[in-house]
């Protein structure tokens, strides 16, 4: 049997999902430091704050999502379904540029997992 490569992962942010994009926009920048990096105006907002990013998306439905990098995106889905974990379908390619699948925990928390 072949040796499973070991995927390195890492937190890289957080998506709070609000009401109103440009109001909370409005008051996370007014964080020392926070950076715009991509804005789609009433839809989805995406901060720098020093290594983490944070996301703003226009839901309506208060929530979160924890945002996991991993260097192996499709490596790592095979390793997390053979450890019992469901994610909700296979590693797909988003039009922003990165390649992501989802898991939900046991309290239903939303764990996006990404690479590029």
């Amino acid at each position: 049997m072949s040796k499973i490569k070991e995927v390195k992962v890492w937190l890289d942010g957080v998506t709070l999902q609000v009401e109103d994009v440009e109001q909370s926009l409005d008051f996370y920048r007014r964080i020392p430091g926070a950076v715009l990096e991509h804005h789609r105006p009433g839809e989805f907002a995406l901060l720098r704050m020093g290594e983490a990013r944070l996301g703003l998306l226009g839901i309506g439905a208060p929530g979160f999502h924890l945002e996991v990098s991993a260097d192996d995106v499709d490596q790592l889905h095979v390793q997390l379904s053979r450890a019992g974990m469901e994610p909700l379908g296979p590693p797909e390619d988003r039009p922003w540029g990165e390649r992501t699948f989802n898991v939900i925990d046991p309290d239903g928390n939303h764990i996006e997992f990404a690479g590029g």
